[in-house]
């Protein structure tokens, strides 16, 4: 991330990196990011957990990385890219631009981590105004076209994440109290990987990727037809209303 990340705390010395390198590009990426809010000076009761699995219609979705805040609950996705990223809130499909122009398509992190927050709002039983969707890219990308920060939703590089978490909070007003924190701590500590949850989690990820469950939601793929061909639609449409053509792959999903 940079000698000034290093200097604050921010960012772990060289040789505590090399070793999480081993363990893959998106595990290294999920380790500085959960690093830098644990190590960063960011004022108030909180806790960091990553590798959360929130049940969902008898399956699993997993949370790269959580904050638990006196102020809220920060839910963040990570992603280890280079190149230029675009992106708009409503696409399916974001995209990755390499030098010579080579692309590559990954599913809509914000999309993604909407569904992360349904389905943690709806096992803790807590209202939406509680949590602030993070969408965090590695330094060595470009965000070239990606949507507009909202209170709700924020997309940035991770040299940038403490800063930013802090301004959110900074505007938040405390939500819950020592009492609630550690209730919610221990419900959060429950979710947290096991084999058998991390287990159970691939085969959710399977069943999306064969086109089997909504990459959204996490509900039944159903096939339907219409005047402009026939595709496959979440089963719980209208409330979720994601389709996909049925000649084309489901939309990949991690």
């Amino acid at each position: 991330m940079g000698f000034l990340n290093r200097l604050r705390g921010e960012e772990p010395g060289m040789l505590r990196q090399i070793a999480h390198l081993l363990e893959g590009k998106g595990a290294y990426g999920e380790y500085l990011t959960d690093y830098a809010l644990d190590h960063g000076d960011i004022p108030g009761r909180y806790t960091t957990f990553n590798n959360v699995y929130v049940p969902t219609r008898g399956r699993t979705t997993e949370i790269d990385v959580l904050m638990l805040h006196e102020r809220g609950i920060l839910v963040i996705e990570s992603k280890n890219y280079s190149g230029w990223i675009f992106g708009s809130v409503d696409q399916k499909q974001w995209t990755q631009v390499f030098k010579g122009g080579v692309k590559e398509h990954f599913y809509s992190p914000v999309k993604q981590n909407r569904s992360h927050i349904n389905a943690l709002r709806n096992h803790l039983g807590l209202d939406e105004s509680a949590f602030v969707s993070l969408i965090v890219f590695s330094e060595r990308c470009k965000l070239k076209k990606v949507p507009d920060n909202t209170p709700e939703l924020r997309i940035l590089q991770r040299q940038h994440l403490v800063r930013e978490v802090n301004r959110i909070l900074g505007v938040r007003e405390r939500m819950f109290s020592d009492g609630q924190m550690d209730e919610l701590e221990a419900r959060l500590a429950e979710l947290l990987k096991t084999d058998e949850k991390a287990g159970k989690h691939i085969e959710t990820v399977k069943a999306i990727k064969n086109g089997e469950l909504c990459p959204w939601c996490g509900a039944e793929l159903v096939r339907r037809e219409s005047e402009h061909g026939v595709f496959l639609g979440c089963s719980t449409f209208p409330k979720c209303r994601y389709t996909v053509d049925i000649k084309e792959p489901v939309a990949p999903y991690e």
